[in-house]
This record gives C-alpha cells, sequence and structure tokens, in this order.
C-alpha cells in the first residue's frame, strides 16, 4: 500500500473531525508551557532533524502537556513515532504519503492531514481519506521557500466547495486579521508558525489569535455560511452582526477610504474591530455578502435620518471598494455597474423609497464623508437608483455661510431637517449647519462642495423637497 496512490478510495473516517479555528504550530514543546494556558486548542508539533530519541522525548511531552490542558495535538512527518507514543493525530506532507502505513494508521485510530498546493495534490490527498486537508500557502510565507505561488481566498472558497465536510486548514502569511479572511472564504481552521513564533512578544500575539478566531469558536450561528439574499453575491461570513430591532427602510452607501480592498475585507470581518455591513463591492464588480440582510450590520455607527437614530437596524449597508479621499480617482465602471444592480435588486424587494437611498455622510455629516463628491450619484439616478435632479451651476454671489443668523439661516436648517438631516433650528450657521449643507452638496450638487448655502444649494435643495 505505502508509496502509491489507493486504487479505489480509502473509506472516509466514521465522524468529521472538528478543529479549532486557531491551529499553532511549534518546533519544540517547550513552547506549549507558555501558550497552552492563553486558551490554545490546536497545536502541530513540528520537530526537524533531531536524534529519534530526542523526538521521542519531544512528542512525549507535548502530549503529556496538551492532554493536560485539553488541547489536540497532531504530530508532524513521524507518524511510526506518533503511533508508539499514544498519540492520536499526524500531519503529512504529499512526500510524507509515499512511506506512511495509512491503514495501519486507521487500526490504531490515528486520524491525519495532508498537505496539498495544486488541484493534483488535493485529488491526492482525498483519495486517502484524511480527516483535514491543508491549502498554502494562502499568503507569502516567511517560513520556507515555495515552489507554489500564494493561493489566495478564492481558491479557499473553491476547494472548501470541492472538499465538502472535509475540514480544510489555511496556511501561509497568515496573520489575525487574514485568519479571520480565510475562515470566512472557507477555511476551517487557521495555521500560523512565524506570526507567533517570531512575534516579539509571542503570549500577546497568542492571545490576539484566540481572540480574533473566538467567534469561530464559541458563536457558530454568527459565522455559519447562509443563502445570498442578492443572486449576484458571493457569501463571505462576517461575525459582526446582531438583532435587528427595526424594518428596514434605507440602503446606506459607503467607500471602505482604505488603501486595499484585502485590507478594509479584513476589517469588517475581524471581530475585534465590530464593523460589518451587509454587502461588499470590489473593484472589478464581485459582489460579497458578509451579513445577511435579516441581521443588523454596524456600518452606520452614531448616525440619523428623519428621525430615526439607529440607522443600522433601518437600513442595508454597501461598502463599496476605494481608497477614498486619500487617492480620489473615478469609481471603476464594472464597479459602479454592480452596485447599480445590486442597489436596485435590494430596493425592489425591500420597498426602499428612493429618497432613503443615502450617503454614509447624509446620516453622520460630522463624521464621514463618503463615498465622496466623486461618486458618480447622478449614474445611479439614471439606472432608478436614488432620488436626483439636475442641480443650476454653482454661483457667485451672497452666500449663507459660517457665524451669519437670521431668519434665512433659520429657513435653510428647517428645509436640511425636513429633508432628513439631523440639525437643529437654531437661527446660527454653526459648524453643525456647515457640515449639513457640505454632505448634501457632496450627494446632491458635487461641483463644489464647500458647506456654504449658495443659490444653487438653496435652490437644489427647494426643489428635492418638493418631489
Amino acid at each position: 500500500m505505502a508509496g502509491r496512490v489507493p486504487e479505489r478510495p480509502l473509506e472516509p473516517p466514521l465522524t468529521v473531525c472538528s478543529l479549532d479555528p486557531f491551529y499553532l504550530i511549534v518546533d519544540r514543546a517547550d513552547w506549549l508551557t507558555r501558550l497552552l494556558p492563553l486558551g490554545v486548542k490546536l497545536v502541530q508539533l513540528r520537530v526537524k532533524d533531531r536524534p529519534e530519541a530526542e523526538l521521542r522525548g519531544e512528542i512525549a511531552r507535548a502530549r503529556d502537556l496538551c492532554r493536560g490542558a485539553g488541547a489536540q495535538l497532531i504530530v508532524n512527518d513521524y507518524w511510526m513515532l506518533a503511533i508508539d507514543a499514544g498519540c492520536d493525530f499526524v500531519h503529512l506532507g504529499q512526500d510524507d504519503l509515499a512511506e506512511a502505513d495509512i491503514p495501519a494508521l486507521r487500526r490504531h485510530d490515528v486520524k491525519f492531514g495532508i498537505s496539498t498546493h495544486d488541484d493534483a495534490e488535493l485529488e491526492r490527498a482525498l483519495s486517502y481519506a484524511p480527516d483535514y486537508v491543508a491549502l498554502g500557502p494562502v499568503w507569502p510565507t516567511l517560513l520556507k521557500e515555495m515552489k507554489f505561488g500564494p493561493q489566495g481566498l478564492e481558491k479557499l472558497g473553491r476547494w472548501k466547495k470541492r472538499v465538502g465536510d472535509v475540514p480544510l486548514v489555511a496556511i501561509g502569511g497568515l496573520t489575525p486579521s487574514r485568519a479571520c479572511l480565510a475562515l470566512a472564504a472557507g477555511a476551517d481552521s487557521a495555521c500560523v508558525v512565524t506570526d507567533v513564533l517570531r512575534a516579539s512578544d509571542p503570549e500577546t500575539r497568542t492571545v490576539e489569535w484566540v481572540t480574533a478566531t473566538a467567534p469561530w469558536r464559541d458563536a457558530s450561528e454568527l459565522t455559519r455560511g447562509f443563502s445570498p439574499d442578492y443572486a449576484g453575491a458571493d457569501v463571505f461570513p462576517s461575525p459582526n452582526h446582531g438583532p435587528r430591532a427595526k424594518a428596514v427602510s434605507a440602503l446606506i452607501l459607503h467607500y471602505t477610504g482604505m488603501p486595499t480592498a484585502e485590507g478594509a475585507l479584513e476589517l469588517l470581518c475581524s471581530p475585534i474591530r465590530e464593523v460589518s455591513a451587509h454587502y461588499f463591492v470590489e473593484e472589478d464588480g464581485r459582489v460579497l455578502q458578509l451579513v445577511p440582510e435579516e441581521r443588523r450590520a454596524w456600518h452606520a455607527g452614531v448616525s440619523y435620518w428623519a428621525g430615526e437614530t439607529d440607522m443600522n437596524s433601518a437600513s442595508i449597508g454597501v461598502e463599496i471598494a476605494h481608497p477614498g479621499h486619500i487617492d480620489p480617482h473615478p469609481f471603476p465602471p464594472a464597479q459602479i455597474e454592480s452596485v447599480i444592480t445590486l442597489s436596485r435588486d435590494i430596493c425592489e424587494r425591500r420597498r426602499i423609497a428612493p429618497r432613503r437611498v443615502l450617503a454614509h455622510s447624509d446620516i453622520a455629516p460630522r463624521r464621514k464623508i463618503d463615498p465622496g463628491e466623486f461618486f458618480p450619484w447622478e449614474t445611479l439616478a439614471e439606472a432608478g437608483v436614488g432620488h436626483m435632479l439636475a442641480p443650476s451651476p454653482a454661483m457667485e454671489g451672497p452666500a449663507l455661510e459660517l457665524d451669519m443668523a437670521g431668519a434665512a439661516v433659520s429657513h435653510l436648517q428647517s428645509q436640511l431637517a425636513n429633508f432628513g438631516y439631523k440639525l437643529a433650528e437654531t437661527g446660527i450657521y454653526d459648524e453643525d449647519t456647515a457640515a449639513t449643507v457640505a454632505a448634501f452638496q457632496r450627494h446632491f450638487r458635487r461641483s463644489r462642495v464647500d458647506g456654504r448655502a449658495d443659490a444653487s444649494t438653496i435652490d437644489l435643495l427647494t426643489r428635492l423637497l418638493a418631489i
């Protein structure tokens, strides 16, 4: 049997293996006395180039420490020594399959996982009916030179569909934030070596890993997959959501405002940051659904619109991958087309009125400026998404502005409040009024965003209120 792929598939294990979402690899048992008390529950001992007597001693010590802590030990490579030591799990590389006696492992009730890097290796691994398969490197790794390039998150998702109930382990270049991405993409466990062992403070880094992966360990109701509400979306579950307290009545559009889409996804999927959205639209137009629409995503923050103070409960949030004002370039056409199709679908299903398609800056004018004055609201309106009228040109001349007071200011404040903004009618053109006018301009009169209520701004506001 050793040295070749079985002529027919081996029988799968009777029960599906359950792995902790944080999979730590250590190169000596001494690490376990430091890190197991911090909540580590899954450990691989990877010891290389040591005399057999030392290997046996390391394995036995790791076995005892893990048993004492209630942690699962996986022995790398040395499957015969693992059997001798009474261990119940080993990890095998592709080269190890030529020598490993798989039936012997099964006879001794020893589970095994197998490393894979491409489709051929995956098919070979699955023919052995493993208890898990590992895919790597998902990101570039510092541990060793690899003949395989980074596999990426999309491949994780494809492979999870291929392996079904077989647990999938992501390995290579992971950090706590990337671990959340890997788990959301379909991995059952995220494996780490250097990010912990080479950290300046391995204990603190371990705690970060345990905390970041906690929802996948302790709150399956927040991390399980779901059927997308929008047929064009790929599901990418974020744990950051809760129950809705209000019916959906608004659609809020955001930009991510971060240099990379991946960095934004890390933020939206990290339980430490407590931020999320229902949908994420990538630059190439791909749509991910992070949170079911029936749940309350955490995208709006402290916000208000037309009397509603819990906009998270009352809205659906769409994050559009774009660096925002750190690089204010046009949104790609494919991305905008996806935003239009998605928004139209949401508004039709949820019966959201055009005037309730809002910018993040509309509901939080003092805090937010996204999706920005370079977002093509007119294009969306032409496609049937949102509430727009053509503004008259911005004009020179008298305008209401900071520190002015009187009946004209009061009337402007009243109009903005009637439109939906949170603004008190004080009769004084204060910072709140300027921020609110700028938010209105950023959405409805993008040619000049200066917080001054010129004739063009006032005219457009009046006409929009009349619709």
